[in-house]
């Protein structure tokens, strides 16, 4: 039997919802005020800022010594450092580069940075698996718990900036998409603090030929949590404004949760590999602050081909 997962402490730092922009950035809260050694802050870019201090502040109420691993997620990484480095490597024909871009453009920057401000000697682990990068990191850490840790530190970032866009328009990527970005983080524990909310499962998979072997899917999956679709109250799902792939999200709401209470996330947060995660803090916001619901579902799928299930549950 598998070890109960509970979701005891989060973070956000998103965009405002905006329905008139195509490009929507996260709202970044004072840094100073979150990492306060000048030096290093000045020193790191803006997602690896965004992810430390997400982090940092999911972790406030926890002591270093009490976070037995740190799981980040990320579908493209530190762009801004990766174009960064590329440009100076052709303007200066491949000699005398500064090794700092190269250094902070890796995946694993951010859960790096985490480990060193917060000196956690732990399990450090980095998830870039495109759609499923995020729900990659939290089956990682519900592993973890069920192994006996205690305590497990997982998030996801990401960063949109003006070149990735432009390049993401010309390949028609996003026909009546709103991108966006952001950073979210979780303590993830085998004991709730509080009643918090508990993570219990989460499934990936590729594409799926038809919506009937969509629906045995998601019936499955219930199925094996001991719940059928009647118990889902609320059904998250990354409708972004591409008509085709939203089709798939209205299918599902009409033809197995009729009666549930439907919600969306990347109107607010926009798409991007790891929005799941936005999902996830928007989901336990919600089951903290609305007491009639019980068990929230989360799907969402990236350009079809990455399929996510995310269960989410409290005892009222």
């Amino acid at each position: 039997m598998m070890q109960k997962c509970y979701i005891n402490s989060v973070a956000s730092i998103h965009p405002e919802e905006n329905e008139g922009c195509s490009l929507v950035h996260a709202c970044e809260p004072d840094y100073k005020m979150i990492i306060t050694n000048a030096g290093l802050r000045r020193r790191m870019s803006r997602i690896i800022k965004m992810g430390v201090a997400c982090a940092l502040e999911s972790m406030k109420h926890y002591s270093s010594s009490q976070i037995d691993a740190v799981i980040t997620a990320t579908g493209l990484g530190c762009l801004s450092d990766t174009e960064k480095f590329m440009n100076a490597l052709i303007d200066n024909e491949e000699r005398m580069l500064n090794p700092t871009p190269f250094i902070q453009s890796t995946p694993n920057t951010i859960g790096g940075q985490i480990a060193l401000l917060c000196q956690i000697h732990a399990y450090n682990v980095t998830y870039t698996h495109r759609g499923f990068s995020f729900e990659t990191a939290l089956i990682d850490a519900m592993m973890r718990i069920n192994e006996g840790d205690e305590h497990v530190l997982v998030g996801a970032m990401e960063e949109i900036n003006e070149t990735s866009h432009l390049i993401m328009k010309r390949m028609g990527l996003l026909k009546g998409v709103k991108t966006g970005e952001g950073a979210q983080f979780f303590v993830i524990g085998n004991e709730s603090d509080e009643n918090n909310p508990q993570l219990k499962g989460v499934e990936i998979f590729m594409t799926l030929g038809s919506e009937e072997l969509l629906e045995k899917k998601i019936n499955e999956f219930l199925a094996f949590y001991g719940l059928n679709k009647e118990d889902v109250d609320c059904l998250m799902t990354g409708k972004n404004g591409h008509q085709r792939q939203d089709v798939i999200y209205v299918n599902i709401e009409n033809r197995l949760f009729p009666n549930a209470f439907y919600s969306t996330f990347k109107n607010t947060c926009g798409e991007y590999q790891t929005a799941s995660a936005f999902a996830v803090w928007k989901a336990t916001k919600m089951l903290n602050e609305d007491g009639m619901i019980k068990n929230v579902l989360i799907y969402n799928h990236y350009n079809n081909i990455n399929h996510s299930l995310i269960l989410i549950s409290k005892d009222i």
